[in-house]
């Protein structure tokens, strides 16, 4: 006998948590399939074929209004547990007060989920699960997170089958996403990462890099089995390691041989040995964020220890090895001034990024940044975790601002600018 677990979303993209948890599941002898109910012609028909005792939703902040509603079109037909994991129980634990949610997982749920699942299946308790709050007969079980998984290369290659069987759209698409390591270095106050560090203080070591022989196999399989031109390494940081780096791109050159972008610090990116070691590896893109071109907001407010002159210099490494790249900006943040705003248009201007990228900052409940604009009562009192906006939606910014029409009106044309 096994567990049906079956993976929901809207969004049609294939998650890195479904495809690992459901690559877990599977080596232990369950049963896993995910649907993208915007993509379904018969979703209820799809649903019941499946028939699954265990349902979880990946809930992202902002968008966990769509799958409490789901849910609960699911509690009227079904039986099955309704599991939300994500980012936004981790930080709003509160969601499992909502009538149509049993378990929230918090942080990393590899290991939570396989647990439930053996234990589903045999019956056994499941209120006592590191890193699921479970809600029983009323009660509400809280547990303590459990140890950070420390050795990577331990875990299953992700389970991309989950997807592709059912979804040909994204097993066709030819550039296709890969971690190499989990945990970011930085401690930017717009960003969950401070906040789950602390929660994870403690419990192992945060930032985690598998080995380049492991990272390599994946990419391998992956090649191998499905169509692959482009290769996206989506890790928060890539370049945290130089020695890793540099071992890791002489083994990808000769072993797979394709292009591909990460995403980096301007910091890290000055040493250029680095960027040779990238550029002869096949690298044609590097994003990373300079947010604000106010070198005393971007360290002062925004906790980003980038220098002026740091992004300069990086930019002129890429040049020189004509790597391309991509610049994050925000508008719209808390405090911000239109001579703050101007300077990030004028750094963009000066570094010419091929690919200049902005949005209207909205403030993620939780973080740092959201509590600082709270203190410094630029904060619109009715807002809270139901009332974020998308990243382009200067209407939905709820920071009060002097200039505020003109930053937004500069968020508008920065492309342009």
């Amino acid at each position: 006998k096994m567990t049906n677990v079956l993976f929901l979303q809207d969004v049609p993209y294939d998650y890195f948590a479904t495809m690992q948890i459901s690559a877990l599941l599977k080596k232990e002898g369950h049963n896993c399939d995910v649907l993208i109910w915007d993509r379904e012609k018969n979703f209820w028909g799809e649903f019941k074929k499946f028939d699954p005792n265990i349902v979880c939703f990946s809930v992202i902040s902002g968008w966990h209004q769509s799958s409490l509603k789901k849910a609960k079109e699911i509690k009227e037909i079904s039986n099955a547990l309704i599991v939300f994991g994500g980012t936004h129980p981790t930080y709003f634990p509160e969601v499992l007060e909502e009538e149509v949610v049993d378990v929230i997982c918090r942080g990393e749920g590899d290991l939570a989920i396989v647990e439930l699942a053996n234990n589903f299946d045999s019956g056994k308790d499941i209120t006592k699960i590191k890193d699921l709050w479970v809600k029983k007969e009323g009660k509400i079980y809280k547990n303590e997170l459990r140890e950070l998984i420390e050795d990577l290369d331990s875990l299953p290659f992700l389970d991309r089958d989950i997807y592709y069987k059912r979804y040909s759209f994204l097993r066709e698409i030819t550039t296709k996403r890969f971690m190499t390591g989990r945990g970011c270095v930085a401690n930017c106050t717009f960003c969950y990462n401070p906040t789950i560090k602390k929660m994870y203080k403690g419990k192992g070591k945060y930032v985690r890099k598998r080995n380049p022989r492991n990272m390599l196999a994946e990419v391998k399989i992956v090649k191998e089995n499905y169509p692959l031109k482009y290769v996206r390494f989506s890790d928060d940081t890539f370049a945290t390691e130089p020695e890793w780096v540099l071992e890791f791109m002489r083994l990808y050159k000769k072993e797979i041989n394709l292009p591909f972008s990460i995403l980096a610090r301007g910091n890290e990116l000055l040493n250029e040995e680095v960027v040779r070691a990238l550029k002869e590896g096949g690298c044609d893109n590097i994003s990373w964020g300079i947010e604000s071109g106010d070198e005393q907001y971007r360290k002062q407010v925004l906790h980003k220890f980038l220098n002026d002159d740091q992004i300069i210099k990086a930019c002129e490494l890429l040049r020189k090895y004509k790597i391309k790249f991509s610049t994050y900006n925000m508008f719209g943040m808390p405090g911000e001034t239109l001579e703050q705003a101007w300077n990030t248009v004028k750094i963009n201007a000066k570094i010419r990024p091929n690919y200049p990228f902005s949005t209207v900052f909205q403030p993620y409940p939780a973080t740092e940044l959201k509590e600082y604009a709270e203190k410094t009562g630029v904060l619109d009192g009715e807002f809270d975790v139901n009332s974020i906006g998308m990243m382009h939606d200067g209407g939905r910014n709820p920071i009060k601002l002097q200039n505020k029409n003109e930053i937004l009106n500069i968020q508008s044309f920065f492309w342009l600018l």
